[in-house]
């Protein structure tokens, strides 16, 4: 052992550890479903992790990346998460009630299969969910995306997105364009941030409080401009990966290949599958690249 006060990257390693430590809270069932344990310290401060899921995808068709989960596996995750009596709430005001045995669905991207494969099963099912959408993209092919020209996909036009809001779906913002905030001049990110907000607004006729970062990019200036434009869940990506930065909500990735032990260990924040995520969400760097 070594003596004495220890220096700051002894510091942040010791950080790091405890860290890990809370992620790694044990997952246990009962005969009445499955209990979570919350982790309760997060850096650079202590925080409570909430458990939000996140989906880009649902579809029948083969698309580039791993981001595309198949209906029939993502009625296989509601069947596990109705199953273990897990609470699913919408995500306005969920990381302040945050309860035990709850979390909460996000979609991202906003692509036009989320209107055949998931609004209908969200509706029947009585589930709420928020949807992220990239307001200049609306109606439009996803050339913000790298898919090296193999099956462009759609996105949902306005009159979809206004019926999907209209049923009780909370809409959200995934910015104008889906840039990596971080990397723009600090007024083009403000813009990415305000106008999307703006424009989804316009559209739908109520407020929109929630925003998902492109890539998961935080800073603390973006968090700052995202509170002063009215947004209050603000929301990132892997836990750790770019940060973090307090008050931005980590959200779990699901993936194609996902099934319900690997929502297991996601939903216990083994460390060992948030490392995994983490390695995963790395190829998103791919896109940021390509997109300079």
């Amino acid at each position: 052992m070594v003596s004495g006060i220890p220096g700051n990257s002894q510091r942040l390693k010791y950080h790091n550890i405890r860290s890990s430590l809370a992620d790694g809270l044990c997952f246990y069932s009962h005969n009445q479903g499955i209990t979570l344990k919350t982790p309760t310290e997060y850096i650079p401060g202590a925080a409570r992790y909430p458990r939000i899921l996140v989906y880009h995808e649902i579809s029948r068709t083969f698309h580039l990346g791993i981001n595309n989960v198949s209906p029939r596996d993502f009625h296989a995750h509601l069947d596990f998460l109705q199953k273990a009596q897990l609470s699913i709430l919408p995500l306005r005001g969920f990381s302040e009630r945050n309860p035990d045995n709850s979390i909460a669905l996000t979609f991202d991207d906003g692509y036009d299969s989320f209107y055949d494969q998931v609004f209908p099963t969200l509706i029947e099912r009585q589930i709420p969910a928020t949807l992220f959408i990239i307001t200049d993209f609306a109606g439009k092919r996803n050339s913000w995306d790298v898919t090296f020209g193999i099956n462009r996909r759609d996105h949902l036009s306005w009159e979809q997105i206004q019926e999907i809001a209209a049923s009780g779906i909370s809409i959200g913002s995934h910015t104008s364009t889906h840039r990596h905030l971080t990397l723009l001049d600090a007024e083009t990110a403000k813009l990415e941030i305000v106008d999307s907000k703006k424009m989804i607004e316009d559209q739908i006729g109520t407020e929109v409080t929630a925003l998902a970062l492109p890539y998961g990019s935080a800073s603390t200036d973006i968090f700052i401009v995202a509170r002063k434009a009215g947004y209050q869940e603000i929301c990132g990506g892997v836990p750790g990966y770019y940060g973090p930065v307090g008050g931005i909500l980590p959200r779990l990735p699901v993936y194609r290949g996902d099934n319900a032990k690997t929502l297991r260990r996601k939903l216990d924040w083994r460390v060992p599958e948030i490392a995994r995520l983490k390695a995963l969400q790395s190829c998103s760097q791919l896109t940021r690249l390509i997109q300079k």
